[in-house]
């Protein structure tokens, strides 16, 4: 089985998402430059992975992002990657729940800002306004002392 690789929660078109890094070994006896290949090839632009260098022996932590293109379909996608010789099978979303295969490795949805938040912020934004306007033509009507 391939290490699985998610982004918690779901992402959004025309947004980037640090994913997990990707622990790649060099059990050879050179180093090993690392690249990255994905399948479908189509997908290579939405993964961003600097190449990088591994002496024989050691272990790298290499960064992975995911481009999400701003005209990107709605749904769950996987993607198989290749860094070094090891296969990744990369899972993620795009404006739908997260995949149940990253779900169940425990990633979660970041926690975000209560759905209540908004609700105060328009209740800021428009009835304070309109308080303040009502206020304003009650004083105008009133006589002066």
């Amino acid at each position: 089985m391939n290490p699985l690789i998610c982004i918690r929660g779901s992402a959004s078109p025309g947004h980037s998402y640090t994913m997990t890094p990707l622990a790649v070994k060099n059990a050879g006896t050179s180093p090993v430059d690392v690249t990255i290949s994905v399948n479908p090839a189509s997908a290579a632009t939405w993964l961003k992975a600097s190449p990088v260098r591994i002496p024989p022996g050691k272990s790298a932590s290499i960064p992975l992002t995911l481009v999400v293109p701003s005209n990107a379909r709605h749904g769950q996608d996987s993607l198989v990657l290749t860094a070094g010789g090891t296969r990744f099978d990369v899972r993620f979303s795009v404006a739908a729940p997260p995949p149940p295969e990253c779900v169940a490795a425990g990633y979660k949805a970041p926690s975000g800002t209560s759905p209540l938040v908004f609700l105060w912020l328009l209740a800021l934004l428009v009835i304070v306004p309109v308080a303040w306007q009502v206020r304003n033509r009650l004083a105008r009507r009133l006589p002066e002392p």
